[in-house]
Formats: structure tokens, C-alpha cells, sequence
């Protein structure tokens, strides 16, 4: 009886080893590519969404809580001894409805008042405290902000009252400018001199009262 073997040669098993190790070689240069491609897309796709997305949110966002913050001290900033000054202010600031809601008439009767309180008539002033955006439309160019201020009210020589107010603003983009087109006060604001009874009013700002709230700042009108 015959008996036969095979045997597989070194030189065959060479061949098939640097065959397989090519073969790896391969797929991980494959892969490695792959990764790459896919790395290049992410950061692609991050640094879009960086600067045509996030950075015009960021800038709306922005741009509306400043200008919500200088409407609010604007509006609630009144020297009696220029009023003129305080309009002026007040119309570079808002526009639409909340311009609207400052008239002619509101000066003069602001006027009135403090013709009346003659040398002891008050002064107003505020001072930020904080802000918030509740809403941004950076396409729309619209955007909501919470603003709070600490309105002082006081006349030469005697302690001054301050309260804290808060106001919801509506902001709109004009041009280039962000402006409050609406205030609503979360609590009312009156011009009133300290030394007179409480209740007596004028002197309001839009929608019957002083802007809302601010970033924790301190500032006059502009």
C-alpha cells in the first residue's frame, strides 16, 4: 500500500503571508481615507454652521438686547431742564408703534409738569440691571427682549426713589440699526417729583410707561 503526502513549500507560505499583509495594508489605507473624508465633512459642516448660522444668531441676538437696553435708559432718562434732549433720544431709539406712542402732546404735558414744580422739579434717571432675549428671528430681523432697570426719580437736595421696572421689548431691525417697535411694562413708571403726592403722573414713557429691565450695567441715555 501506498501512502502519499503533501506538504505546502516556505516559499508558498511567504507568498501567502505578504499577500494578506498587502491585502491589510489596503484596507486600512482605504479606511484611513475614508476617516479623512469624513473628518474633512464635520468640519465643514461645523465651520458652516459656525458662520452662516450661529454667528448672524449671535449678532441678532446681540444687536437687539443692546439696542432694547439703550431704548429703555433713553425712555427713562428725562432731565427737566431739557426735554428737547429727552425726545430726541427717545425717536432715535424706537420706531413703529413705540414712537407712535410718544407724542407731541406727551412732551407738552411732560412740559406742564414740570413748569409747575418750577425749581424743585425732579429728575429721572436709570440704571441697567439686567436683560434677556426671550425671542430672536435673525432672518426676520425681529427679536424679543426682557429688560429691567432701576428708575430714580429725585430733586436737588433730597434723597432720590428708585424703583426696579420691567419692560418687554420688541425689537425690529432698521437698516442697520436694531430699534424697540414696542414696550410693554411689566410694572408701571411714572414722572413723578418726590415731594408731591404719590399718583400724580406724566411724562410716560411708551405705552404709558418706562422701558424693562437690562444687562447688569450702568448707563444714561445716548
Amino acid at each position: 500500500m501506498t501512502t502519499s503526502s503533501t506538504s505546502t513549500s516556505p516559499t508558498s507560505g511567504r507568498a501567502r503571508s505578504r499577500s494578506t499583509g498587502a491585502t491589510v495594508a489596503l484596507v486600512a489605507a482605504i479606511v484611513a481615507v475614508i476617516v479623512a473624508a469624513g473628518c474633512a465633512v464635520w468640519f465643514g459642516y461645523q465651520g458652516y454652521q459656525a458662520y452662516f448660522v450661529q454667528k448672524p444668531i449671535q449678532e441678532a441676538r446681540d444687536g437687539a438686547v443692546n439696542g432694547a437696553e439703550q431704548a429703555i435708559i433713553n425712555v427713562t432718562t428725562v432731565d427737566p431742564r431739557d426735554t428737547a434732549d429727552w425726545k430726541r433720544r427717545v425717536d432715535a431709539s424706537l420706531t413703529g408703534k413705540a414712537r407712535e406712542q410718544i407724542t407731541n402732546q406727551d412732551v407738552s404735558n411732560l412740559n406742564s409738569m414740570i413748569t409747575d414744580a418750577g425749581p424743585q422739579a425732579a429728575s429721572l434717571t436709570s440704571r441697567l440691571m439686567r436683560s434677556a432675549p426671550t425671542e430672536v428671528d435673525a432672518d426676520g430681523g425681529n427679536a424679543k427682549v426682557l429688560v429691567y432697570v432701576a428708575a430714580t426719580s429725585k430733586r436737588e437736595n433730597e434723597a432720590g426713589v428708585t424703583q426696579t421696572m420691567g419692560f418687554s421689548v420688541s425689537m425690529t431691525k432698521d437698516g442697520d440699526t436694531w430699534k424697540a417697535n414696542d414696550i410693554v411694562p411689566l410694572d408701571s413708571l411714572q414722572y413723578q417729583d418726590p415731594g408731591t403726592a404719590a399718583g400724580q403722573d406724566g411724562g410716560q414713557g411708551a405705552d404709558g410707561s418706562a422701558p424693562e429691565g437690562a444687562t447688569q450695567n450702568g448707563g444714561g441715555g445716548n
